[in-house]
């Protein structure tokens, strides 16, 4: 590396480059002035991202760390810039993506005075970061404190916190640095992952033979599927677990509204991993057992009815590594003959079901290699509908529905891999910069989007018994031609009105692409419930 121009240069490098030792490799950019120094030193040494709106930087920053597993860096300048990276520093607090919010400040001493782009920076985004420090103002004696900080900063799981005021001259001017630097690499954080104590836990199980493991959202691919798969129980699997296969169970949304099977199916244990489940069929399911195993591995423990018998932290596939042996298999033939049944019904079924939202769900999940699904009813007819799929993403910390495409456009950037976003119509208005950022960038993302005129949720709430206000308050048709979007970004525009069109959108080369597919919201509650009745009807009575 050439020798830095400036102190200032010299200070960015350095914290930079701990950042990078700390696994990051990836910056995210809003363009500013008081960052500049930041932003040379993320260029130089990172890979780097420039998004021109700073809300739509933290969610592609978040996209790409969740897609990568690695921390990834969002960078902006001072004032109100950084107040806009907020909803996906909560995302990733709930869902324990490590993003590394890395804000310019001015220094203190123009700190209430009224200097423009000045805010108190310090603790911005509260408990909501895992890790805040404000480094300080460059000066040679507290440079190994610089590197140190931001060792222990890229340590933490979650979001973080970084705030780093300059004083003047942000530009690459050449200025004599000051003599006797010290600038040495921290100390390396190691942390331990081993397996706790399983002793009694192992001991509940092997006194309780109806077993299940349920897996909620959970991003890395590390073998857990394999290791699950050892435990010998059945497994549900949502379709952002990374372990949906053919041996798991994909249809347990649909089987368990089934009165008799949800009876002969009721569990001794459950062990959980992952996010929260998007089904609220399958939570209730899950807080019926008498004992519960939470396996928490980053963010938050997922009870949210306080109903786990016990949390056991670290890593969940080498915790089921240790637990195999231990698990009672008396539901694994009943829930394979469930799933095999909601398999072969919902073949049926949809050869002649209408174009509607979980057709699309379902050859969307069909297609992607990978795909981000937004929250609200595309992750939940994925999951439901979608017997097989690739690698499915989903901000399912919050379960917000901002930010997805450029949380898409992130993963899409940081892996390679061919990338379909599925969002709503509400969803995609309200990160429309997801799609200026994709263009930007010529990030090859393709959005398909279900466009009902508003919300379709609200319908399956008891909110629409009230129909009164119903449109106006939840309903909320926008009447907007979507075709606009893509031309504004220069995105080719499809509109799919059938599943052969819809298929051969998703099948063209890759791109950045906007596919309409347009239905209705009121009869999208018919076809869900037709499709939830010919499972339920196709299961017929439990086996004996």
């Amino acid at each position: 590396m050439k020798q830095a121009p400036n102190f200032n240069a010299l200070w960015a490098r350095a914290l930079v480059d701990e950042l990078a030792r700390g696994g990051v490799r990836d910056a995210v950019i809003a363009p500013g002035s008081r960052s500049a120094p930041l932003a040379l030193a993320c260029a130089a040494r990172l890979r780097a991202h420039t998004v021109l709106d700073e809300r739509s930087a933290a969610f592609f920053a978040l996209g790409a760390a969740r897609a990568s597993g690695r921390p990834v860096v969002v960078v902006a300048t001072s004032g109100s810039a950084g107040a806009h990276f907020f909803p996906a520093i909560l995302e990733a607090e709930a869902s324990g993506v490590p993003v590394i919010a890395l804000t310019a400040d001015r220094p203190p001493e123009v700190h209430g005075w009224g200097a423009p782009q000045t805010i108190d920076q310090r603790d911005l985004f509260g408990k909501h970061v895992r890790f805040f420090a404000d480094v300080g103002v460059p000066e040679p004696a507290t440079l190994p404190h610089l590197r140190a900080t931001v060792a222990r900063a890229v340590e933490h799981d979650g979001p973080v916190h970084l705030n780093a005021p300059f004083r003047e001259p942000l530009a690459p001017v050449v200025q004599p640095l000051p003599e006797d630097v010290r600038d040495e690499p921290a100390v390396r954080h190691l942390r331990a992952r081993g397996v706790p104590d399983l002793t009694e836990v192992a001991r509940e199980l092997s006194r309780r033979p109806r077993v299940v493991v349920v897996s909620g959202p959970r991003d890395a691919e590390d073998g857990l599927a394999d290791a699950v798969s050892a435990l010998g129980c059945p497994v549900i699997a949502e379709c952002a677990s990374q372990i949906r296969n053919a041996r798991s169970i994909a249809h347990a949304d649909l089987i368990l509204r089934n009165e008799a099977w949800a009876d002969a199916l009721r569990p001794d244990v459950v062990i959980r991993i992952g996010g929260g489940s998007s089904s609220k069929v399958v939570q209730a399911y899950v807080e019926q057992a008498p004992y519960t195993v939470v396996l928490h591995e980053r963010g938050e423990p997922i009870d949210p009815a306080h109903r786990a018998s016990v949390i056991v932290e670290g890593d969940a596939a080498a915790i089921c590594r240790a637990l195999a042996g231990h698990t009672g298999h008396g539901l694994h033939r009943l829930f394979a003959e469930a799933d095999a049944r909601a398999r072969a019904a919902l073949e049926r079924a949809f050869v002649d079901a209408p174009f509607g939202e979980p057709l699309i769900a379902r050859e969307a999940a069909l297609a992607a290699e990978q795909l981000y699904v937004s929250s609200s009813m595309p992750v939940r007819d994925v999951d439901a509908f979608a017997s097989r799929c690739g690698r499915v993403l989903a901000n399912r910390g919050v379960n917000g529905i901002d930010g997805i495409v450029s949380s898409a456009a992130g993963a899409a950037a940081v892996t390679g891999k061919r990338t379909l976003a599925l969002v709503g119509d509400v969803a995609l208005l309200h990160d429309l910069g997801g799609l200026v950022a994709a263009a930007r960038l010529n990030v090859p993302l393709t959005v398909l989007c279900v466009n009902n005129d508003g919300g379709g949720i609200f319908h399956f709430l008891p909110i629409a018994e009230y129909p009164e206000r119903f449109e106006q308050l939840f309903g909320t048709p926008h009447g907007l031609n979507l075709e606009g979007a893509a031309r504004l970004c220069g995105a080719e525009f499809v509109r799919a009105d059938d599943p052969r069109a819809l298929r051969g959108a998703l099948q063209r080369p890759a791109a950045l692409r906007l596919i309409e597919a347009r239905t209705d919201r009121a009869r999208n509650v018919e076809h869900h419930r037709a499709l939830q009745q010919a499972v339920i009807a196709a299961l017929g009575e439990p086996p004996p």
